[in-house]
Parts: C-alpha cells; structure tokens; sequence
C-alpha cells in the first residue's frame, strides 16, 4: 500500500493540531507492516522551502515535502490557480503513485484538490478537523457578535455577513458541497463534529469517528513518566492551573483571565496560572488591548510561559495540578486533551461541543462556557475544598490513552484496506 497524507502545514512550521495529527499519522504509516511507502506533504510558501521550485524536501528528508501551493479564496476555498494546482497534484501522484491520499486540511490547497486526486483515480480520504466548510467566520459556527451557531443556512449565514448575502452562501455551500462528493470518505476525530456535518448534509454512512493520533515523543515522554504521576497527595504552596494553546479570542483566554479577577482574595493568594502559548495574529486588536489589561490586573497570579514545542508538553502539564480548556467554540478534539491525558493530569473545560465529549466525568471538571464567574466559581471550590484528582486513576487513564493510539491506527488501516478492496 502507497500512501500520500496531504496536511496545510508542517508541525515544526506550523503548530496547530491538524498539522500534528495528520504529521502522527504520517510517523505511524511509515511503521506500518504494508505500507510501502508513506509521503508527507505539507502546503507552504516559498521561502519555506527556500527556492523557487514549488516542491522542497523538508530538512532533507525525501518522505517530507513542502509545497508551494497557489492561493486560495477565502471564501469557496477554491484555488486562484487551479492550472497550477492541478500540475502540482499531477507531480505528486508520478513521484508518490499512491494508492490513497488522506487529505488533512484544504484550506491552503484548495477545495479542488479531492475532484483532482479523484479523477486520477487515486482513492481519497478527508479528516475533518473544525467547520470551515459548515461556516465562514473562521470555521468557528460562532457568529461575529460571540454567540455559538446551532444551524448553517445560507440566510442565516447571509444575515452574520450581510454584505455578502444569503445568495452568496448558497452558491458557497453548492460548491462545497459538489466537491466533496469527490472524497471517498470522511474522518471524524468526534462524534459531535459528525454530527453537525450531517446535519450540514454530508450521508452519515460516509464518516467514521476516529480519534487523531498523537506524536511519538509525546507518547514516550508519557510512558517515562506514568510511575511518577500516579503518585498521590500534593506538596505544593500553591495550586497551579495551566493554559496550553494559542493566545486567541476563540480559546478563551479572555475568560481565564476574567476569571482571575473574581477570585476572592483568600484563593487567589493560593494560585498560579501558567499560560504556555502565545499571540501571534491580534497584537493590533481591541482583543489583544483587552487581555493585556486584564494581565496587568493579574500579575500577581498569572505567569506568562511563552511557546513550547510538542516534546515538552508532558513536563509542562506534569507540572501543573489541573489543564484547563476554557474554549468559547465548538472545538473537535483538542490535542491539548488528548496530551493532558498522557500527562496524567486532570481537566477543567467548557461544557460545550467536544471539548464536553472528551472529559471524563470520574477525573475531570466542566463549567458554563464563556462563563467567567462559572470557571472562577470552578477554581474556588477546587482550591478551597482541597479536591484532588485520583493520582491511580488518571495513571490508568494515561496508559489506556497510549493503547488507544494503536487501535486508532489499526482503525485507519481497515478504512483504507476496506476502500482499496483489500
């Protein structure tokens, strides 16, 4: 078996969690008995690559190949150079000759990308990792004043972006909705992402919910340390609760830090928030004069970490008592989660979407999401009742979720084995 896996960007470029999912896949493919050959190929710019050819091995490294895509509109997601595009995909299937391509993302590529592959007579899987076909304000099925979006129509789409108009959407959603009828299947990492593309339109018989792969680093870091998370009962003067993601308006760091300020002052004498991420697209925005205010008012609890790289994320959680995912959007199946598992260290999320579906009721905590008083309410009550997380179970929790990434790769195989007649 000869696989391409096609993601919009290379996780040492790139940091967002389709990326490492599909890079995961990629790493556990080349080990696979069967597969002959495993590809990468990420989408990129030319300075990425570092010459004006539109393919550069990545590093050196043959299986791993940046493309210089042409662009996108951002509004079909179809390419502004589909001669181009098409050439690109042309020079892939004669250097790969896959058997299958698993597509990971579109939205630098274009939404072509499946009819071209398809037509090649390439079988075509597709990960779905947010909504971006589904919405067009970020993919986020969050309106622009903040509020979540239950149902997608093209009126009511039309009535979030009036200067566009209902019959724009139409027109965006036929052709959305025509090309994707190119993929032989769907992946879905949630149940609850399935559940809003089918209610979109996609047949339901054409999507199987398969958990994202995790990086093997990530993976051996948390094998290292399962003897030592499953001890029990807390040394520390403070309780320290961590943020690991993007400094955003859609992962609520806002609401974090909200949350800070209503903290009696007994408990917050007891806290330390660690915030490991950073702020790399709204520094010239009213969000980014917002938080930087309610830093300010928080210095005294809050410690801003700066980036991290995949292979220390299990040291960074470890050391934290409790993760906390205070999204303000649906969400699919963060990473962060699936790491904090490994970590062996208990969750705090929004009750919302699949950051809800991914806790664990015996281990982790919910709070209303956008909910400032709800989360700092959370936080008082943890600290002040002295709750702690049960060291054995989440080290149980830890070890299943490592097993489960074989079962999950397997789960993989039988797609493509079932797809290709196999």
């Amino acid at each position: 078996m000869r696989i391409l896996i096609l993601a919009h960007g290379h996780p040492d470029l790139s940091t967002g969690g389709g990326e490492r999912a599909a890079y995961s896949l990629f790493q556990r493919l080349k080990q696979s008995p069967g597969v002959t050959k495993a590809v990468f190929a990420a989408a990129d710019n030319s300075g990425a690559i570092g010459h004006d050819a539109p393919f550069g091995s990545f590093r050196g490294r043959p299986d791993e190949i940046l493309v210089a895509t042409p662009p996108v509109d951002g509004f079909t997601f179809q390419s502004v150079g589909y001669d181009a595009l098409k050439h690109l995909v042309n020079d892939l299937i004669h250097a790969v000759k896959p058997d299958l391509v698993h597509i990971h993302h579109f939205i630098f590529w274009g939404a072509e990308l499946f009819e071209l592959f398809r037509r090649a007579g390439v079988r075509v899987v597709f990960t779905l990792h947010e909504y971006a076909a589904i919405c067009a304000h970020f993919g986020q099925m969050a309106k622009p004043d903040g509020r979540l979006c239950h149902v997608s129509s093209p009126g009511e789409c039309g009535q979030c972006f009036p200067s566009t108009g209902a019959g724009k959407f139409f027109i965006r959603t036929t052709i959305l909705k025509t090309l994707f009828n190119q993929v032989d299947h769907f992946v879905a990492p949630s149940q609850f992402l399935k559940e809003r593309y089918v209610a979109w339109g996609l047949p339901e018989e054409r999507i199987t919910v398969i958990e994202n792969l995790l990086d093997a680093s990530v993976m051996a870091q948390s094998r290292a340390r399962l003897t030592q998370a499953g001890k029990s009962g807390r040394q520390k003067a403070k309780w320290v609760f961590g943020y690991f993601a993007q400094i955003n308006p859609f992962k609520g760091f806002d609401v974090l830090l909200e949350a800070v300020s209503l903290l009696p002052d007994h408990i917050r004498r007891q806290v330390i928030i660690r915030i490991h991420g950073e702020n790399r697209h709204y520094l010239n925005t009213e969000f980014h004069e917002r938080t930087q205010v309610l830093l300010q008012n928080a210095k005294d609890v809050v410690s801003l970490m700066g980036s991290y790289r995949s292979e220390e994320v299990i040291d960074l959680m470890a050391a934290c008592d409790w993760i906390v995912v205070p999204s303000i959007w649906w969400e699919n199946s963060p990473i962060v989660m699936q790491e904090a598992r490994l970590a062996a260290r208990p969750l705090i999320g929004s009750n919302i979407g699949g950051v809800a579906e991914k806790t664990d009721p015996s281990a982790d905590y919910l709070f209303p999401a956008r909910s400032p008083g709800g989360l700092a309410n959370l936080i008082s009550d943890i600290v002040g009742n002295k709750r702690q997380a049960n060291g054995k179970y989440l080290t149980t929790l830890a070890q299943a979720r490592i097993e489960a990434d074989a079962i999950h790769l397997r789960r993989h195989r039988a797609l493509y084995d079932e797809l290709l007649g196999r």
